[in-house]
């Protein structure tokens, strides 16, 4: 499924499902994809950095799991055994580098099923590339992927957290262009 897209856009996606599961979700959806989207160099980190988004931002709007799903690092339940989480990632990401607590696996992560929204957003994101002409689905595709869905959890997140839609998307296509040569607009 993921042939056409490019290798930081996968990552983007593996990075989703990390996310997932740090959250407790039992699916990766849009919110999990923004959040990955965010984490890897590219025209969608690069627009949602421009806006002033970041991920702590944008996991403050992001509902975490209640589930059976594989149980994430919760930082409230670790404090009350006087273990300071945003501590222990401090000093896991200086050791082992930014994001390392959050790259390390959690038992049946790898079997998360993708949501519904989550789909849509892959599918937006194959089709704004046949739109522009470009062959390859980029971090920057997938970004207006989420952006073009009526409702989802990554829109909520964004709009909660103060992004201006349509200027983000414009500077998305914007950094889409450039990087293509200017193809496709």
């Amino acid at each position: 499924m993921f042939e056409r897209f490019e290798p930081a856009a996968r990552q983007a996606f593996a990075d989703a499902r990390q996310e997932a599961g740090r959250a407790g979700q039992d699916q990766i959806r849009s919110e999990h994809v923004l959040i990955g989207l965010l984490r890897e160099p590219g025209a969608a980190a690069d627009a949602l950095t421009a806006a002033g988004l970041s991920v702590a931002a944008l996991r403050a709007h992001i509902r975490q799991g209640d589930n059976n799903a594989p149980a994430g690092l919760d930082a409230d339940a670790l404090s009350t055994l006087g273990i300071d989480l945003d501590a222990v990632r401090r000093a896991t990401d200086a050791a082992f580098g930014p994001g390392a607590l959050d790259r390390a696996a959690v038992r049946g992560q790898a079997r998360l099923p993708v949501a519904g929204d989550a789909k849509q957003v892959l599918g937006r994101a194959v089709h704004q590339a046949q739109l522009l002409g470009q062959r390859e689905i980029t971090s920057g595709h997938m970004l207006i992927g989420i952006l073009e869905s009526r409702r989802s959890g990554a829109l909520t997140a964004l709009t909660r957290a103060g992004a201006d839609i349509p200027a983000l998307r414009a500077d998305v296509l914007r950094r889409i262009a450039a990087t293509s040569g200017g193809d496709g607009q």
